[in-house]
């Protein structure tokens, strides 16, 4: 179970704050927000991350207004460094975009590492954002472990494979032009395969998107195969008894979800800051959560350099996670009752904060 005070030794958990009792003196001079921060570390995001939305949007809509982001995101591919600044300055805004965004680059890095000869070609088709693509890759790895047989199945046709099986968890499903998928062989469940799917078919079905304890505006749902063939023109990996791993590509990707929480995690910190202000007893909190999110969110920026370094990566995002739950508690905790209203941005944030987990 998760013990929010694991390896975080702050002076008082954060359930104990009591912002009601005034400290004599201030010591802890208001601090630069960390959104300034990481504006600062990249100039050229300031105008492009207004675009992450912040409402209710509809998916179309919200697709529409990631345009921009794509484009920044493409520019700041073959730096390791910057695409992560970029993904915790998005989800600083919206968690959900970052998302979303997070699940169209590993669909294009999948197809970027492919041998096929035409990977290019379906690369292009995707680049500008105007046609959307996504990934479900879960169930080779973690979602429906338990069940004996594989949920999603290849097996040899005529002309290809004919790929069968409910795909379980797959972000913007709706709107996309096609999804990377994977499937075990139906005969041999040991050897994996990776596929490119173009949408439209009758006989592939998007479920109603899932309602969620956070990030519902992903509309993340189930995808449901009955046969649709494919052809050695859409494999893009595989078989192979690791498909995933043989299909990985170096630059920011495994760091990618440490980004996203250390986005939430300023974002919510930044809020404490401002309460702070006119609550004198926050200050030490906020002092120490800006603190420890700047160690972290540097050894990030560190972990990104591919040149050889010793940061343990796991480790790393544990301490992210940590930090993401702890000060999306201790706002919960400062704004008290008001707080766990189901549409307030503190029990919001405790729900996506529990994403980390």
């Amino acid at each position: 179970m998760y013990n929010p005070r694991s390896e975080l030794d702050y002076s008082k958990p954060a359930i104990m704050i009591n912002p009601q009792k005034k400290s004599s003196t201030n010591s802890y001079s208001s601090s630069v927000l960390l959104f300034d921060q990481l504006i600062s570390r990249s100039p050229g995001l300031a105008p492009i991350v207004a675009q992450a939305c912040q409402t209710h949007a509809q998916l179309p809509e919200r697709l529409s207004k990631l345009k921009p982001l794509i484009a920044y995101e493409h520019s700041v591919l073959s730096k390791p460094a910057q695409h992560l600044l970029f993904y915790c300055t998005v989800a600083y805004r919206s968690l959900a975009d970052a998302f979303i965004l997070t699940q169209r680059q590993a669909a294009m890095r999948r197809i970027e590492t492919s041998a096929n000869p035409v990977a290019k070609a379906l690369l292009s088709k995707h680049t500008g954002g105007d046609r959307w693509i996504s990934v479900g890759i879960s169930h080779l790895t973690t979602s429906r472990q338990h069940v004996n047989q594989p949920v999603v199945t290849a097996k040899a046709s005529p002309d290809g494979w004919s790929i069968s099986g409910t795909v379980p968890w797959v972000t913007a499903a709706s709107e996309c032009q096609a999804l990377v998928i994977a499937a075990c062989d139906w005969e041999n469940h040991s050897h994996q395969y990776l596929f490119y799917l173009p949408m439209g078919s009758e006989i592939i079905k998007c479920q109603p998107r899932m309602e969620l304890m956070a990030l519902t505006q992903s509309d993340t749902c189930e995808v449901r195969l009955d046969g649709i063939e494919l052809t050695s023109k859409e494999l893009l990996h595989g078989p192979s008894e690791n498909v995933l791993s043989m299909s990985q590509s170096g630059g920011a990707g495994g760091l990618q979800t440490t980004a996203l929480a250390l986005g939430l995690a300023a974002c919510v910190i930044d809020r404490i800051e401002e309460k702070s202000r006119s609550m004198e007893s926050l200050a030490v909190f906020n002092q120490q959560f800006s603190n420890r999110w700047e160690q972290i969110f540097d050894q990030m920026i560190l972990a990104s350099d591919t040149s050889g370094n010793s940061v343990d990566t796991a480790k790393l995002r544990k301490e992210a996670n940590d930090l993401t739950l702890r000060v999306a508690q201790a706002f919960l905790a400062i704004e008290k009752g008001t707080g766990y209203l189901a549409d307030s941005d503190a029990s919001r944030w405790v729900r996506e904060a529990m994403f980390f987990l």
